[in-house]
């Protein structure tokens, strides 16, 4: 062979070989690239809680400064608590009140329940009368009837006849005076029992609750509400972000003083294209570089992937969508947020939010990690999720 052949004999050979070691070059870094999707769009985050007081006033007390490490529990900053205690004794004072005039509407319930049954005594004898004069008037009205024919006849004298019509009038006086007296003690029935529902409902019972005290006890309850959140704490280990404010400001509800950054959970959110979203599942162990921190990786597991975006070509005018005519030569991927859990944390290389962050997500399901003890700046245990 001639060494013009062979020159393009190993020509052919190397053309060949650098051919087949850039297809399988590519092919290896495919598959690397979606066994392992990475991305460089990764911000690290954590849960910000916005501090506003519940009760509005006067800061009287600020235990925090700006950038500050606070732990559950510590006092953040105190409003006047003044306003709040007044109102507070006062419903106290309106409690006892309450159950002051429940006591003497129970008591007033009770004479009425004695001055009925003391009536109905009295209805019970008055009737007792009534019956009793009616039959001494049905006889005198039987016997004026018997010696009136008498008289006539002169069996019986004068005198006889009138008293015996003397007797019967007198009997009938008595007997009006007495259903009289039957129909007053009703009557007096009838009021003491109206007098005794109209206490009763005043007395506002029903069942072993009375609604009087009840609702006082709620107002005292709200009361001593409002002067507790005058003393504002933290309800989570966190740093204090975003203080601008000093003691004497006036704090309304709701509006936010600074903010406090949840030390609990840290997590990385990496957005990654649509076409690696096939290779990624929660569970799954993450790499996490961060560019503040050369060298130093951080493990985490993939905890979540977003659901939905927003496209930035599409713009919503009423009900109609516009969408701008544009033409694209290149397809680009929509990208959708990844969550992962830092696992671990480190003391000397502390993570803060809005760090930039690069993501690896490895092919194996992330290992949970032994809980270690919190160091001095508050980096403790990390829970993995459930």
């Amino acid at each position: 062979m001639t060494p013009l052949k062979r020159r393009i004999l190993l020509g052919r050979i190397l053309g060949t070989l650098i051919v087949l070691g850039a297809v399988i070059t590519g092919t290896l870094a495919w598959r690397i690239n979606y066994q392992h999707p990475r991305t460089n769009d990764a911000m690290i985050r954590a849960n910000i809680v916005g501090i506003a007081p519940e009760v509005s006033g006067r800061i009287v007390e600020l235990h925090v400064e700006d950038n500050q490490y606070v732990k559950k529990g510590d006092l953040l900053y105190v409003i006047d608590p003044r306003p709040y205690q007044a109102k507070l004794d006062q419903a106290r004072a309106e409690l006892l009140l309450a159950e002051k005039e429940v006591d003497s509407r129970r008591a007033s319930s009770g004479s009425a329940e004695i001055a009925i049954e003391r009536l109905e005594h009295q209805r019970a004898a008055a009737e007792a009368e009534v019956n009793r004069i009616e039959a001494e008037d049905e006889y005198l009205h039987n016997y004026l009837e018997r010696i009136e024919p008498l008289a006539e006849k002169q069996y019986v004298t004068t005198d006889e006849l009138k008293q015996a019509r003397s007797k019967y009038a007198a009997s009938r006086a008595q007997l009006a005076d007495a259903r009289a007296k039957v129909l007053s003690a009703r009557s007096a029935i009838a009021e003491a029992k109206s007098e005794s529902r109209r206490a009763v409902s005043l007395i506002a019972q029903v069942g072993n609750v009375n609604a009087r005290i009840e609702a006082a006890k709620a107002v005292v309850a709200a009361a001593e509400l409002d002067v507790e959140y005058c003393s504002v704490r933290a309800p989570f280990d966190a740093y204090v972000t975003n203080l601008n404010t000093r003691e004497g400001e006036y704090a309304k509800i709701g509006t936010q003083l600074f903010a406090l950054v949840d030390d609990r959970h840290w997590y990385a959110i990496a957005n990654f294209k649509e076409t690696y979203l096939d290779s990624i599942r929660p569970g799954q162990e993450a790499e996490v570089f961060l560019v503040g921190y050369p060298g130093k990786r951080f493990s985490g597991v993939v905890t979540g992937i977003g659901w939905a975006n927003s496209p930035d070509n599409v713009k919503q005018d009423g009900v109609l969508p516009e969408v701008q005519r544009t033409l694209h030569w290149v397809v680009l991927a929509s990208r959708f947020p990844v969550r992962i859990e830092i696992k671990e944390r480190d003391p000397e290389h502390p993570l803060r939010m809005g760090m930039t962050a690069f993501v690896t997500v490895l092919d194996r399901p992330a290992e949970v990690p032994a809980l270690a003890p919190a160091n001095q700046q508050g980096v403790g245990k990390i829970r993995m999720p459930q």
